[in-house]
């Protein structure tokens, strides 16, 4: 989300107006009133998940011309951004060219009029993406208003959209030519996190101890500091007040959040390791999410390779190590197989070894 305020800040666009839900405190500690991210935000609170549609709707007393709607859960970069701006016309859908259309929306289009949305086509194939991002006139809310309910019970967008091209209003696509992706699923973070990396500049704000490396684009927030003998490749993101080393690697495609310590001689790679964890030493992640205030001991490994998640009854094929959930704890000596996918709260004995889903606050003893 915080890729998306700053690609809007990166193009002018200074009041957000956020609508929040579940886990709503964490965004608004966070971002707080977007001063320090060069925006003004307001939060609207959506009491009830009802859809995107829904969500929309709560944002009307407070739209009075055009404006942008992007999810906080996508990734764009300002190129897009502009694009979507500067599009012809009122309302406007940012699409993308994929090969592989996988789970998303696909759009019809005529003679640069989009004349159907396809929910999830269900097989494999190439076409026109439907983003997610759209430029709108105050008219969508009298169409919100009338949107059918879905089999899911919730009220879409999408379904909005469509009746809308129904009644002849012109939907116009823009084809982005700049970065967008999607985290439909944890796993998907990670992806997006590379994006993201990949257009960092190094830029050192803290301490470099004599005898560590540091090679690429590598950002090292203020009052971190890299302990001799630890080896650092970009792109690459160490947030501030962290204590890497002696004797750690840091790879490609890594970012560390906040106040984390990261033991010696372990290795991190392609991962996201959120504020106020604790990596002991002599582990080895790979390809994974370790959430806020985790606690990893000794001579931890984490695998990466082809695994099959189950997600809400349907099962997905994917490759990743492991998403672990805020708070996750695990003692020396433990290995988690390639897509262990563990609650909050999980706690995992020493010389255990875990695989598959891990329900929140469960107890893994050896």
């Amino acid at each position: 989300m915080e890729h998306v305020i700053l690609a809007l800040a990166a193009n002018g666009i200074r009041d957000l107006y956020v609508v929040v839900g579940y886990q709503k405190e964490r965004v608004m500690d966070y971002f707080e009133d977007g001063v320090s991210f060069g925006v003004n935000i307001t939060y609207i609170e959506q009491n009830e998940l009802l859809g995107t549609a829904h969500a929309l709707s709560k944002a009307e007393p407070y739209m009075d011309g055009t404006f942008l709607v992007v999810n906080g859960d996508n990734f764009v970069d300002s190129t897009a951004i502009k694009e979507l701006i500067s599009a012809q016309g009122e309302n406007v859908i940012l699409a993308a060219l994929r090969p592989h259309t996988g789970d998303y929306g696909v759009l019809m289009v005529e003679q640069q009029r989009v004349k159907a949305i396809i929910e999830k086509p269900g097989r494999p194939c190439a076409g026109i993406l439907n983003t997610g991002a759209y430029k709108f006139s105050p008219s969508i809310f009298k169409e919100l208003s009338r949107t059918p309910i879905s089999e899911r019970g919730s009220y879409e967008l999408t379904q909005t959209i469509s009746q809308m091209i129904d009644e002849g209003f012109e939907i116009a696509p823009v084809i982005t030519k700049g970065i967008w992706s999607d985290a439909i699923f944890a796993w998907d973070l990670l992806n997006a996190n590379s994006l993201a990396l990949s257009m960092n500049e190094a830029n050192i704000q803290g301490e470099v101890e004599a005898g560590a490396w540091v090679r690429g684009a590598v950002k090292i927030g203020r009052g971190s500091i890299i302990r001799s003998g630890s080896y650092l490749v970009g792109p690459a993101s160490i947030g501030e007040d962290c204590d890497i080393g002696p004797n750690a690697t840091v790879l490609p495609s890594t970012s560390v959040g906040d106040s984390v310590r990261i033991g010696s001689h372990s290795e991190i790679r392609n991962s996201i390791i959120m504020h106020d964890a604790r990596i002991g030493s002599a582990s080895i992640i790979s390809d994974s999410v370790v959430g806020a205030s985790s606690v990893l001991g000794d001579h931890l490994v984490i695998e990466t390779g082809s695994c099959v998640v189950e997600v809400e009854d349907a099962f997905y094929r994917a490759e990743f190590g492991a998403i672990l959930a805020d708070d996750f704890m695990a003692g020396s000596r433990v290995f988690i197989n390639s897509g262990t996918v563990a609650g909050t709260g999980v706690r995992v004995g020493s010389g255990a070894a875990v695989r598959g889903r891990i329900e929140r606050d469960s107890r893994v003893i050896c």
